[in-house]
């Protein structure tokens, strides 16, 4: 939407349970968290403007907020976690919390 609250848009539909949203110069990232079933959550991405969604981390337990930086992906789950924008070797950055948490943020670089 504009700044003003006019032209709200939709950009993808079809998702289980969107958790956060991040946005770089070339794609948006959410979370995906199925919310039960015994499906697993995912770390998603698409173009700006909605195109070419794909699932770029799967296999989550249950994401929640997403951040990203000029080459990383970072998201909460039983841990928090980073990957390369690609979705390319996640990993645990901080583990053993026992707090509930749902968000994650980076400053500029």
């Amino acid at each position: 939407m504009n700044l003003n609250g006019t032209g709200v848009t939709t950009l993808v539909t079809g998702l289980n349970g969107p958790q956060g949203v991040a946005v770089n110069a070339s794609h948006i990232y959410w979370a995906d968290d199925v919310l039960g079933g015994g499906l697993t959550g995912t770390i998603d991405e698409a173009n700006l403007d909605g195109t070419g969604v794909t699932i770029v981390v799967p296999g989550q337990t249950q994401p929640e907020g997403v951040a990203v930086d000029g080459s990383h992906i970072y998201w909460v789950d039983t841990d928090i976690f980073a990957a390369n924008l690609d979705g390319t070797s996640p990993h645990s950055l901080i583990s053993g919390l026992n707090f509930g948490f749902n968000g994650v943020a980076v400053g500029p670089q």
